[in-house]
């Protein structure tokens, strides 16, 4: 008889204690990063105007880059993230250029660091999965941008990055971007060379800040009279 209850005490005790797991791992999946919390209110009017001119502002800088010898621009995280309120919340125009199941992006840029996260699933089911990295053009390489990704989670949980990085090279090389990767102090690092199908590329990026809320990006094309003269 004593057996038998000392059986049932270590089971009540390990049904407790994976319970207490649960409950753990859940609050931790479930508690969201401050940046991800700071986002504007979608039924704002400013939010509204913004979103529509950073709309405006991204298709003139591609025409820019197609068209002119030097262009350029800079975006705030609170521009971008007025856009996505307004067009990737659960029924945005452009969710569907996110994952399956994700909507409801949000972005910060703190000192050189930057964080990106999204929303994934439905209602209680749902849990916040943000990325930390770091960017920077790299040296004497034409169109070389390096991303080393120093933190990704669910919640407050770490999650495992290979799944994540796949998605991120398959949604670039859709994009024309080749992506390689490598391990940096134990980081993973992406090496994504953009205009990867042109043996020499007419457009140039030779300006790649991230830091102190913006994102500045600015380059240089070879248009009309030069591109012929590159290009007998």
């Amino acid at each position: 008889m004593r057996l038998r209850r000392s059986k049932w005490f270590a089971l009540v005790l390990l049904v407790g204690a994976a319970a207490t797991t649960l409950v753990v791992v859940g609050y931790l999946a479930k508690r969201e990063p401050t940046f991800y919390t700071r986002s504007p209110c979608p039924a704002d009017w400013d939010t509204r105007e913004k979103a529509a001119k950073l709309l405006t502002r991204v298709q003139d800088l591609k025409n820019e880059i197609r068209s002119k010898p030097e262009w350029g621009d800079t975006f705030t995280a609170d521009e971008l993230n007025g856009f996505f309120v307004e067009n990737m919340g659960r029924a945005g125009g452009l969710t569907a250029l996110l994952p399956a199941g994700a909507h409801s992006p949000r972005v910060a840029v703190e000192g050189d660091r930057l964080k990106l996260g999204f929303r994934y699933g439905e209602g209680f089911w749902s849990a916040v999965v943000w990325i930390e990295m770091r960017v920077w053009l790299v040296a004497n390489e034409a169109n070389l941008m390096a991303v080393e990704v120093c933190d990704l989670r669910t919640g407050r949980l770490p999650i495992g990055a290979q799944s994540v990085l796949d998605s991120i090279s398959e949604s670039a090389r859709d994009s024309n971007i080749e992506v390689t990767w490598y391990r940096q102090a134990g980081n993973p690092v992406g090496l994504f060379r953009f205009f990867a199908d042109q043996f020499t590329p007419a457009s140039q990026i030779r300006t790649l800040d991230v830091k102190d809320g913006k994102i500045a990006v600015a380059g240089r094309t070879q248009t009309g009279a030069a591109v012929a003269q590159a290009h007998p």
